[in-house]
């Protein structure tokens, strides 16, 4: 976080010289002015950890004065008032919220997968951590189901065995990182994606695909996500990296840009981007889009208190809907339910 913090104040120092408004456009990936969620976390959490400024205002005044903290540790000139926009601080594309509980509510506005969203933790009236999430890794924290369920798909012809859909990456991945056939053993899944410690697609589909017809232990019929932990331990395992880790952000795998999923039905929850989306994908601090992510669908059958695997289909996004059919969810935007973790208050 040392490095995070250096370079963030690198940016809050040019921010400040420019004179740039929050109410401008946002800025793009790659720009002088452009915090990543890296330099952020580290530059509010250098800033603002053990402020008192927050400590027993009401609502409403509590909010104004975190957004006006925010726009100081970001080297923003804050505005007497702030103006309704989407999002409140439009410049760094973010949203600013004060949480004594884990209990995060979202009114009346479209989650933004491309959005940041700043979690101020207040523990007896002082800031004791802050947080930052992209939209898109917002899901996670879903209790109604409406960000997970905001775009759905189906495969267009169900079959068994395994499937590699795309024979080689997007021209934007292999640009990036220059993916070959294996991956160094000390790489972590949780690490940054670096130029030659990818695996090429077609490495993923010959290291995953003989886990087709495998029989796994089931963690129970409700224990849907715990049930997807186990395979995606095994994948990271298949891949050949150094352990199992789950960050908690789209890709799941996340050196290797690969997203795994475990189905047990038909509908697949694509949360709140598309998989064929030219976005930029924040978890990598927009180096490629969210396109150029490769995805590992496994399907499977349960009985009793085993789970076996039917089926694989390993696509990019980029093709990804040449063999899924796309379908939008129930959504309501008029409030979310976020819980979450509730570590970050302890």
């Amino acid at each position: 976080m040392i490095a995070g913090a250096y370079e963030g104040n690198l940016v809050r120092r040019r921010v400040a010289a420019s004179g740039a408004s929050i109410y401008d456009d946002p800025e793009l990936v790659g720009s002088p002015l452009y915090y990543t969620a890296e330099d952020l976390e580290a530059v509010l959490r250098e800033h603002l950890v053990g402020v008192s400024d927050l400590g027993g205002l009401p609502v409403r005044t509590r909010s104004k004065v975190a957004k006006t903290l925010v726009c100081y540790a970001l080297g923003y000139a804050p505005p007497a008032s702030f103006t309704k926009t989407q999002p409140r601080l439009r410049h760094p594309n973010l949203d600013v919220y004060v949480q004594e509980s884990s209990n995060l509510q979202v009114w009346n506005q479209e989650v933004d997968a491309a959005r940041r969203y700043v979690i101020i933790i207040l523990r007896r009236g002082l800031v004791a951590d802050v947080r930052v999430i992209a939209g898109a890794d917002l899901a996670q924290y879903d209790t109604t189901g409406t960000l997970t369920r905001k775009y759905q798909a189906s495969r267009i012809v169900d079959s068994d065995g395994a499937v590699l859909v795309s024979e080689r990456d997007t021209d934007g991945l292999i640009a990036a990182y220059d993916p070959g056939p294996w991956v160094p053993l000390a790489t972590s899944p949780v690490e940054l994606p670096d130029r030659g410690r990818v695996l090429e697609i077609a490495g993923v589909f010959a290291f995953l695909a003989p886990m087709v017809g495998q029989i796994y232990d089931d963690p129970g019929v409700t224990q849907e996500r715990n049930r997807g932990s186990v395979v995606h331990r095994e994948a990271c395992e298949r891949l050949g990296l150094s352990h199992f880790a789950d960050h908690g952000q789209f890709p799941d795998v996340l050196s290797q840009l690969v997203e795994v999923k475990l189905q047990l039905a038909r509908t697949i929850d694509l949360g709140l981007e598309l998989p064929n989306s030219d976005a930029p994908l924040a978890s990598v601090n927009g180096t490629v889009a969210v396109s150029d992510c490769r995805y590992a669908i496994f399907y499977g059958d349960r009985e009793g208190s085993t789970f076996t695997i039917t089926a694989l289909v390993v696509v990019t996004g980029e093709d990804f809907f040449t063999e899924f059919r796309q379908f939008g969810g129930r959504v309501s935007n008029s409030k979310l339910q976020l819980r979450l973790p509730s570590a970050w208050f302890s």
